[in-house]
């Protein structure tokens, strides 16, 4: 299934599908990331709360994240 949002990139505005999802935990609570690739090429790991369009809100589970360090 395609989960598809708006390229982050400046100037951009490709349509770009979300690849993968994951969390990290934080210290203010899990955050959720997601993988996106656009139909320009770009690619990027936003925060999903950062992205200007909202995919579909039924996107499968995220994968927990392991902390580095």
């Amino acid at each position: 299934m395609e989960y598809i949002v708006s390229c982050p990139q400046p100037g951009c505005g490709a349509s770009a599908e979300i690849v993968d999802r994951w969390v990290w935990p934080s210290t203010r609570g899990p955050v959720e990331h997601v993988k996106i690739w656009c139909a320009s090429g770009h690619g990027f790991t936003p925060p999903l709360d950062t992205l200007a369009t909202r995919p579909t809100p039924n996107l499968p589970e995220p994968a927990l994240g392991v902390a580095v360090g």
